[in-house]
């Protein structure tokens, strides 16, 4: 915006504005006259020095926009422009951009990056992709998602945040898995303990409430037997038959086998549905699970990621800073995304390190191909990052941007056309990692049983053995 001033007369200046993204042939408007008698008034716009909420002229300009897996590049008939065709962006892009040209009375015409990379700055201080653009001032903004970074401050503007973004770690999903130890998931330690304390306190009733009964030979004899009976019950074993029981015998025991008639029918009944449990992985839980397991990571390349592992000093991004380079770290761009995951994602050789923005607009397509949610999520985020429109270093444009953001926040409209740019959008948040079938009983079910028992055996076996050769010592047979 350039200011001319015209001297009339001694008495009467006129002020004359040249209005922003003006053509180079449009006169300049008059925005101000101050007279010796009447001092100064203002004409048009009634600021001297205006914010830029709306232009009155409808000016033209280059935005920069790239290809994501919620936003498409399509190539128009549109006979004004070169060649006839004319680029523009559906979805999320272009949903904003629409809003920006009506609440800023402009036009505009968009350009991609040559590399279709978002920008990065490179070791020689340049910047590539979009932010290149920019630079080069080849292009005057961006209705993004653009996230914002102190390095990208320097050389951008950034508008008011309209949504913020974490990364997550986007792996495959394990194929449902028999766990052969389940039958010990009912075991719990405290369910243990428990049981051993009851076993106990039925012991402690049999040896306290003889001490206090004046009894005969024959039946203190019997008391150890009595404390076996205990066990045996718990064994689920037969009890020796003893004779001339007392009542409070009867009733210890009989409330014991009651306790043990109780426990072995809830572990049936939770032994029969656990044999009808597949358990599906999701190893992958954090960025040390990745780099633990050795499997190889897929970044986006020309991202705001890059600066922070290059510059990490300490911590997980210093450890996959230090991967750069190497075959453990694959670069893609935006596009190539979609089909990294259906290929070398899913066979689980790759995990993918991006957005939860991105991730939500590639997972649930894959849904509506297959049926299945073959992809997860891992716990851990990253990074919480806000997001913006971007224009490059002291443009007039911002402050209305800052509004079309505010409107896009209090109204809920990027959220609302993120969740409803496809089907089946919410469907695989957060898929089961376990499940229950039908299916016939198989040895991969109850192997560990067998171990058990097996095990069992064999230390019967060798106290056996063990009781013999005592004998033989000290008997000498």
């Amino acid at each position: 915006m350039g200011w001319q001033v015209q001297i009339v007369h001694m008495s009467r200046l006129s002020v004359y504005s040249m209005l922003p993204y003006s053509e180079p042939d449009a006169p300049p408007l008059l925005v101000a006259i101050w007279t010796t008698t009447g001092g100064l008034s203002l004409t048009s716009p009634p600021q001297l020095f205006p914010q830029y909420l709306r232009f009155p002229h409808r000016p033209h300009i280059i935005v920069a926009s790239e290809k994501l897996p919620n936003q498409l590049a399509v190539m128009v008939d549109d006979p004004t422009a070169p060649g006839g065709k004319r680029l523009t962006f559906t979805g999320l892009a272009g949903n904003i951009m629409d809003i920006v040209s009506k609440k800023l009375n402009l036009r505009y015409t968009y350009v991609r990056p040559p590399d279709g990379t978002w920008g990065t700055l490179q070791r020689d201080g340049t910047w590539n992709g979009m932010i290149g653009l920019f630079i080069a001032e080849k292009a005057e903004m961006t209705p993004g998602p653009f996230f914002m970074g102190y390095a990208r401050s320097k050389v951008l503007d950034y508008s008011s945040s309209y949504i913020s973004a974490v990364y997550q770690i986007l792996a495959a999903r394990g194929s449902p898995k028999v766990d052969p130890w389940g039958f010990l998931l009912p075991l719990t330690p405290l369910v243990w303990a428990a049981l051993m304390t009851a076993l106990l306190a039925v012991i402690i009733v049999m040896l306290i409430l003889p001490s206090w009964l004046p009894l005969d030979s024959n039946q203190s004899s019997r008391i150890e037997p009595n404390i076996f009976n205990c066990v045996r019950v718990l064994l689920q074993e037969d009890i020796k038959k003893t004779t001339g029981w007392w009542w409070w015998e009867r009733v210890a025991l009989g409330v014991w086998m009651m306790i043990m008639v109780v426990m072995t029918q809830s572990y049936t009944g939770n032994l029969m549905s656990l044999l009808a449990v597949r358990h599906i992985d999701h190893p992958y839980q954090s960025l040390e699970d990745v780099l633990d397991h050795g499997v190889k990571i897929i970044i986006v390349e020309n991202t705001n990621l890059l600066p922070y592992f290059r510059l990490a000093e300490s911590g997980i991004f210093r450890e996959l800073g230090d991967l750069l380079g190497t075959d453990r770290v694959v670069f893609n761009k935006f596009s190539e995304l979609p089909s990294s995951m259906r290929t070398i994602v899913r066979d689980g050789t790759h995990v993918l390190f991006e957005a939860d923005l991105t991730h939500s607009k590639m997972i649930p397509p894959e849904f509506s191909l297959t049926g299945r949610c073959d992809f997860y999520l891992s716990f851990s985020t990253y990074m919480p990052t806000p997001i913006a429109m971007v224009t490059r270093k002291n443009s007039l444009l911002i402050p209305g941007l800052n509004k079309v953001a505010e409107v896009l926040v209090e109204s809920g409209l990027y959220r609302y056309w993120l969740f409803t740019s496809q089907p089946n959008s919410t469907t695989c948040n957060n898929p089961p990692k376990i499940i229950s079938v039908s299916t016939v009983l198989a040895l991969s079910n109850v192997w560990g049983m067998f171990v058990i028992l097996g095990g069992g055996f064999l230390v019967s076996l060798m106290v056996l053995l063990m009781e013999n050769v005592v004998a033989v010592g000290r008997y000498g047979r």
